[in-house]
């Protein structure tokens, strides 16, 4: 019995081993720091088109997760693309909507994050490119990355580029890890898709509530203040619209 028990937790770990992810996709924020995008996440890029009809996902990146440099290559999939819409990437370089594969791959060291100037997706709204014909509709591409030569081993990232769409389908809201962990003075989460109202509760160990706080999806982000807080484990719960969707565990520690 003991021997069938080792054997099955081996046998847990080598898959766990194979099966585990290399690469994640994420984004700067406005303070540069980097957060990571689940694998598989659907996002909606509604930004507001650029003078010559563009709509543009920036500042993003990918962390490599192991301990080896890898030289990462960058794939689009046309899911579906509006009539007159056409999409590309950069990826180090700037590719035309016609690449679907960037070369040459781009190396991102051991436990890195590629930089924010080097990775971002681009869908053309305007066949004039002079910003006056911009077609409404929601376009879906998914971007792959992985280390070059292994496309098994990919993270992706399923992006819908909506402009006046009505068919856009609304995501659960998404709630990131705490930041920084531990925390000092402040712990923020940032908050992705997902609309209606967030009451975002602070539980210490015992499970008695020390702070909460409301906020609305749009905001993109909840923070709190810890200073008050004396050194421990904590939880936050998160309920939108009332229904309960995450907790998140973080440390207060100075």
């Amino acid at each position: 019995m003991i021997k069938k028990t080792l054997l099955s937790i081996a046998l847990c770990g080598l898959f766990g081993f194979l099966s585990a992810q290399s690469l994640q996709f994420g984004y700067y924020d406005e303070e540069a720091a980097f957060h990571g995008y689940d694998n598989n996440l659907r996002v909606i890029c509604d930004n507001a088109p650029t003078e010559w009809g563009e709509i543009a996902m920036e500042k993003l990146g990918i962390k490599n997760l192991t301990a080896n440099d890898i030289n990462v290559v960058v794939e689009k999939e046309e899911v579906s693309l509006v009539e007159g819409t056409e999409n590309s990437f950069c990826w180090g370089n700037c590719y035309t909507p016609m690449v679907f594969v960037s070369d040459p791959p781009l190396l991102v060291p051991a436990g890195t994050v590629s930089d924010p100037g080097e990775l971002s997706f681009h869908h053309q709204i305007d066949p004039t490119f002079e910003g006056t014909g911009m077609i409404p509709g929601t376009s879906v591409v998914k971007y792959h990355a992985y280390p070059a030569g292994q496309p098994e081993d990919r993270a992706t990232l399923e992006v819908w580029f909506a402009y006046h769409a009505e068919n856009v389908v609304e995501t659960p809201a998404s709630f990131g890890k705490a930041y920084p962990n531990p925390a000092v003075n402040t712990v923020r989460f940032d908050v992705q898709g997902g609309h209606g109202t967030i009451k975002a509760v602070l539980y210490n160990l015992l499970g008695q509530e020390v702070k909460h706080q409301m906020a609305d999806c749009a905001q993109g982000k909840i923070e709190f203040t810890v200073n008050d807080l004396q050194d421990g484990i904590y939880f936050c719960s998160f309920f939108v619209n009332n229904e309960k969707v995450k907790t998140e565990k973080f440390i207060v520690k100075r």
